[in-house]
């Protein structure tokens, strides 16, 4: 799937963000999908699902997100919540921190679905913090967090759509000053 990168900063998107299984797109499952929706720069929608993946999550998972396999065992299958997620995007710009991470486990389920590709642009923070932050060590989302003092939660797809909107949006202002 080719997908193109979105050049311009734009006012109408959707930040989200997934928790796996683990790193490996083709045989690890997706958990959690957040994203948040902004029209003209307002959030107008959120979106919030646990996903049972009806595998084990590991431990190591668990411990990074808090996600276990009893918060899981009783939610909507990945085959009933993407094809909602997908309804919810529309073909609206896709906001992601190392979005590639992301967008490989989105397109990996739509293959195994037999969904219709996603053909929306991407904007990667990860590429604008490089590129308009400076003073961190790494351009991870939990130093940027730190950076700039939030107090959202972290490594749950949620809290980390308000984190990735926030250097987002934080970008976007920076862009402006020094284009």
């Amino acid at each position: 799937m080719t997908r193109k990168i979105e050049k311009e900063m734009v006012q109408d998107y959707v930040v989200f963000d997934l928790e796996t299984t683990g790193f490996d797109a083709k045989n690890c499952e997706i958990i959690e999908i957040g994203a948040l929706k902004y029209r003209n720069n307002k959030l107008v929608e959120e979106f919030d699902y646990l996903i049972n993946p009806n595998v084990i999550i590991p431990s190591n998972i668990t411990l990074l997100t808090g996600i276990d396999n009893e918060m899981v065992k009783n939610k909507l299958s990945i085959k009933e919540v993407l094809p909602e997620f997908i309804k919810f995007i529309e073909d609206l710009p896709l906001i992601a921190h190392n979005a590639k991470f992301d967008l490989s486990f989105l397109d990996e389920n739509i293959n195994r679905l037999n969904l219709n590709s996603l053909n929306n642009k991407y904007i990667d923070t990860v590429y604008l913090a490089r590129k308009y932050i400076n003073g961190v060590s790494n351009c991870k989302l939990e130093t940027l967090k730190k950076h700039f003092n939030l107090n959202y939660g972290s490594h749950r797809s949620l809290e980390d759509c308000y984190t990735t909107n926030y250097v987002y949006e934080y970008c976007k202002k920076r862009a402006i000053v020094t284009n």
